[in-house]
């Protein structure tokens, strides 16, 4: 049966969605009735549907099978099956749902200019789309794609997409996060299942294994770092006492002990660039310094990294002491991947400080307790001939059966892929992952039984079936807050995206060229001022307005 939703005012839409939990969520439009125009700016309903318990769906949401095209870029991250839909996890979707999906995967590498070809084609256009939207954005912003007809407002909709109303009721900054500046609801975005604690998936990682050879403990502040550091080189024979990345900068956890951070970030609502500042030529002067002595990988700049993990060759024959990391891939987790040394045992490290009396460092780029929303949002093409329907699709991964299947595989695997703890709960087997009798490799056994990156992410599911020494890397990392990144989802404008645009792309590149020569001594720092006055001269100054003008409003919402 089809049903036609009418246009709602925002006072309206607030006393329907009242009911939105009750019902099961509106009706199976095929998306050929009338469409509800775009509203004003959102209102979040309260919901009788309980955050992670309650499923506020109707299933099968579709009486008649129907196939949504998904624009998934995980290409990386589907080991040797040929598609997605082999994962037991979306085939338990299929029968559930009555819908079946076509997933469109970019080439690894290539996601950010794949996902602007698409508006280049928009009957190309998939019905639902995946994004990063730090990366993957409409070049003129949200609310533009909005009003060019791409991107579905999804303010008329709330009544249909139950779960995700329960988990924006229960964050207290989503009115803030997942609006545009004219306040229009633009998509799903991505939650952990805990928001309270905070979390941290990345951050230092040092061989511990080295450490005990050379009778050191874990490094704190910059100072017991090169001592650490030149012990690796001049005992150990090291080559990369430290692993950059191959900009000579990482995300900036390093860093962050010298109040700064790599590009642009936030003083008490101030916008700055690291660049300009001064700490972060005193930062370069440490890095110049600890090249010239080898304790950087003297080969940096060749490097694949662009900041987080290492390149396979150097990671897994013992060529680095240090470096910024993910935290599966902790204490011997690298043995499974081929490390050649048995002995392989890395630790989290925090970010180190010029003085162990010196608070804690106010950076971090990702992942805890600053901002609740994760970096990933799922929006709905607004020509698609099945709106509904994808809006309810996307809806089923807020509720609990759906997100739990999702983290851990299928309710029925249990014994396979996740075993019960004493109180009922699902702990996902991490050995199987990596010793599994069909001899599949890690890659291929996450994306045949999980589901990449879904939009809620259960924490415990990645900690708690850890070795408790890799998942104490988790809690370390958390320690100090990201009170001074600029949360993604402040967004500019249209004309301050082209305005901007004209500007950042050479700034970016400049600074990234510049690094890399002062690191190694191919410019003088003498000349920093200089390099300063360049970046002005490109503009730097404009796209600091911008940036702060796009965090003014973002705090005014």
């Amino acid at each position: 049966m089809k049903t036609n939703l009418t246009k709602l005012t925002a006072a309206a839409l607030a006393a329907a969605i009242m009911l939105a939990g009750c019902g099961g969520g509106g009706g199976s439009a095929s998306g050929d009735g009338e469409k509800p125009e775009s509203g004003g700016a959102a209102v979040i309903p309260s919901s009788s549907v309980v955050k992670g318990e309650t499923n506020g769906q109707t299933y099968p949401i579709s009486e008649e099978k129907i196939e949504l095209t998904y624009w998934y870029p995980h290409g990386n991250s589907i080991g040797s099956l040929s598609d997605f839909n082999e994962s037991e996890f979306f085939q338990w979707m299929e029968e559930k749902t009555n819908i079946h999906i076509k997933f469109q995967v970019p080439t690894t590498g290539e996601e950010a200019s794949a996902f602007k070809n698409l508006f280049a084609t928009p009957d190309l256009m998939p019905d639902i789309m995946y994004t990063q939207p730090a990366t993957q954005n409409y070049r003129d912003g949200m609310d533009a794609a909005i009003d060019d007809g791409y991107i579905l407002d999804l303010t008329p909709y709330l009544d249909i997409m139950p779960n995700y109303v329960s988990w924006l009721n229960s964050i207290p900054t989503a009115k803030k996060d997942v609006v545009t500046d004219k306040g229009r609801l633009y998509g799903f975005w991505s939650f952990w299942d805990n928001m309270e604690t905070g979390y941290a998936d990345q951050g230092i990682s040092i061989r511990k294994d080295f450490l005990d050879k050379v009778g050191m403990d874990v490094p704190e502040t910059y100072d017991e770092w090169e001592k650490v550091l030149t012990a690796f080189k001049d005992e150990l024979h090291i080559e990369a006492p430290l692993y950059t990345s191959k900009y000579g900068i990482d995300y900036g956890e390093f860093m962050a002990g010298y109040g700064v951070a790599p590009y642009f970030y936030q003083e008490d609502g101030k916008v700055k660039y690291g660049p300009m500042q001064d700490a972060y030529k005193e930062y370069l002067e440490l890095l110049h310094s600890w090249y010239e002595k080898g304790l950087l990988d003297p080969d940096f700049d060749t490097r694949q990294s662009t900041g987080v993990a290492a390149d396979n060759d150097m990671i897994l024959n013992d060529k680095i002491g240090a470096l910024v990391d993910w935290g599966t891939r902790m204490t011997d987790a690298y043995i499974s991947r081929g490390a050649t040394n048995r002995e392989f045992n890395a630790v989290a490290a925090k970010q180190p400080k010029k003085s162990a009396s010196d608070p804690d460092p106010a950076w971090r780029e990702v992942g805890n307790n600053y901002h609740d929303i994760q970096q990933v949002c799922i929006v709905i093409n607004a020509a698609s001939k099945h709106i509904e329907e994808a809006i309810k699709w996307v809806d089923s991964f807020y509720a609990k059966d759906v997100y739990l299947n999702a983290n851990y595989g299928i309710d029925s695997e249990e014994g396979t892929v996740w075993f019960a703890a004493d109180d009922g709960h699902r702990i996902g087997d991490y050995d199987f992952r990596y010793a599994n009798p069909d001899g599949l490799d890690s890659a291929t056994v996450a994306a045949k039984y999980w589901a990449k990156n879904p939009p809620i992410r259960v924490e415990a599911a990645q900690i708690e079936q850890m070795p408790p020494e890799r998942a104490a890397s988790y809690g370390i990392w958390s320690t100090y807050p990201s009170k001074n990144y600029i949360p993604v989802t402040v967004t500019m404008t249209s004309d301050e995206n082209a305005e901007y645009a004209k500007y950042y792309a050479e700034i970016e590149a400049y600074v990234q060229e510049n690094n890399v020569k002062f690191i190694k001594g191919q410019r003088s720092l003498d000349e920093y001022d200089d390099y300063r006055a360049t970046l002005e001269s490109m503009g730097i100054q404009t796209c600091i307005d911008m940036r702060q003008s796009a965090l003014d409003r973002y705090n005014s919402r």
